[in-house]
């Protein structure tokens, strides 16, 4: 601890080489500019262009009226909750046992769950599609959820059990020891512990589903279209300011959901670290 750090009673700061500062700062940029970009061309008048020549909030107020975006929003919030609860759901017991696995087969079940994020999206939507065809002979929302499901599951499996990793046995164990069942000892001493690890991983998968286009442009009935492909096709025909504003929205949202989570919770949820 530095003399500065005893006198003000505050921890000491590592100090970092300008390089890496620098590195550090551009990274910033290269992520917040995109953003930015599309924030300003949501507020300009008259086209989509940065930066904006006048100011006006005509678009953003459109994007909330707009009934085919509207619409397009509520499937996807739809479909990611329903996506997001269910693979959260099945993920508890997958990590339960992968915990309970010796570690090569923990390595191989556990490679096995991240199949999804190991093969290119495209790839694996059009070997989905050929599953959902064969086994259902349509699309329709609930081959939608099914793939959304499969496509998430890998993150709150990897939540959870990056949680359980920190997990000590010997509180299950002492539950055990006072006749406490093992679903008791579930419901009272794991989950409660686990709890970061399942926010977490429900927030991934829902994050991710929201966002999904390649298994949606595949899966998705045509009367029933999520935002992303609603975007998709929009800008097939137009490219006016609307478009940003849609966008800008959904970040508004999801920025949204980050500060409730951490709230609630603690944004140390995203490492799957305990609260």
């Amino acid at each position: 601890m530095t003399a500065l750090a005893r006198n003000t009673g505050r921890p000491a700061r590592l100090r970092l080489p300008m390089g890496l500062g620098i590195a550090a700062f551009c990274g910033f940029v290269f992520v917040a500019a995109p953003l930015v970009v599309v924030a300003g061309a949501a507020l300009n008048a008259d086209a989509m262009v940065f930066p904006p020549r006048s100011l006006t909030l005509h678009w953003m107020i459109a994007a909330l009226t707009d009934r085919s975006f509207v619409d397009a929003a509520l499937v996807s919030l739809a479909v990611a909750v329903v996506a997001a609860a269910v693979s959260t759901i099945f993920a508890l017991p997958v990590a339960l046992r992968l915990r309970k696995a010796s570690p090569f087969v923990a390595s191989v079940l556990t490679l096995s769950f991240m199949g999804p994020l190991l093969v290119p999206s495209v790839i694996f939507a059009l070997a989905l599609y050929s599953v959902i065809m064969s086994a259902f002979g349509v699309t329709s929302l609930a081959a939608l959820m099914i793939g959304h499901v499969i496509i998430t599951m890998p993150y709150p499996v990897r939540t959870i059990t990056a949680v359980m990793d920190n997990l000590d046995p010997a509180l299950e164990d002492a539950a055990g020891s006072v006749g406490a069942t093992p679903w008791r000892t579930f419901l009272s001493i794991t989950l409660p512990l686990i709890k970061p690890g399942v926010i977490a991983g429900f927030l991934f998968a829902f994050i991710t589903s929201w966002n999904d286009f390649s298994i949606s442009i595949f899966l998705t009935p045509r009367q029933l279209q999520p935002l992303p492909i609603r975007i998709y096709e929009y800008l097939l025909y137009q490219y006016r300011p609307l478009i940003a504003a849609v966008s800008t929205w959904s970040v508004i949202g999801s920025a949204i959901i980050v500060i409730v989570i951490d709230r609630l919770v603690g944004l140390n949820v995203f490492s799957g670290r305990r609260g």
